[in-house]
């Protein structure tokens, strides 16, 4: 008998994890920019400032997307399209990290960058602890959380990194450093 019910878990724990495969798999593969957008962001691979400042845009409306879905006392909410807008804010607030860390250590002069990058991060935690909780999007919007207040603690930092560094190396205020080369 014990030996029958241990198939019988082995083949829906089986089955289960096949099913779950493909969803996960696609969850990951969704890009949160479109053909258009990963376009911008290509030809803006040489101009430090204002690849960051397009991150910070898409991020942003990753943010109002979350606030409009967030429902008033009289509106359903909805969990699928909150639990995707929160997993956009996080993989883009990633891409925007990552685009300020190489940056910074090239020597680019991104200061004109992180200053609206230190006001806009400074809003996103409480647009992300705006809607109720909810078992669908929790766990997200928990990542969201987290990936916004790094974003914030790292462009307060590396604005006054910049800031110092700058202030002593004048002659290469306003350069682009050593720019990465765009994302193939």
């Amino acid at each position: 008998m014990n030996d029958r019910k241990a198939r019988t878990t082995l083949v829906m724990a089986s089955m289960l994890g096949s099913m779950l495969t493909p969803a996960f798999a696609l969850q990951r593969a969704h890009d949160p920019l479109s053909s258009g957008q990963v376009d911008q962001v290509r030809e803006l691979g040489d101009r430090p400032v204002d690849r960051i400042k397009l991150y910070l845009k898409f991020v942003n409306e990753r943010a109002s997307a979350i606030k409009e879905l967030t429902p008033s006392s009289t509106e359903n909410s909805r969990p699928a399209e909150l639990r995707a807008r929160f997993e956009e804010f996080t993989r883009l607030t990633d891409e925007l990290s990552e685009n300020v860390e190489t940056y910074h250590g090239d020597r680019a002069d991104i200061r004109k960058a992180l200053r609206p990058l230190v006001d806009s991060s400074g809003k996103w935690e409480a647009v992300l602890k705006a809607p109720p909780p909810d078992h669908t999007y929790d766990f997200a919007r928990t990542t969201a959380l987290l990936a916004a207040q790094s974003m914030a603690e790292q462009a307060q930092k590396t604005l006054a990194e910049e800031e110092t560094y700058f202030a002593a190396h004048k002659d290469e205020a306003g350069k682009n450093g050593k720019a990465p080369t765009p994302e193939q």
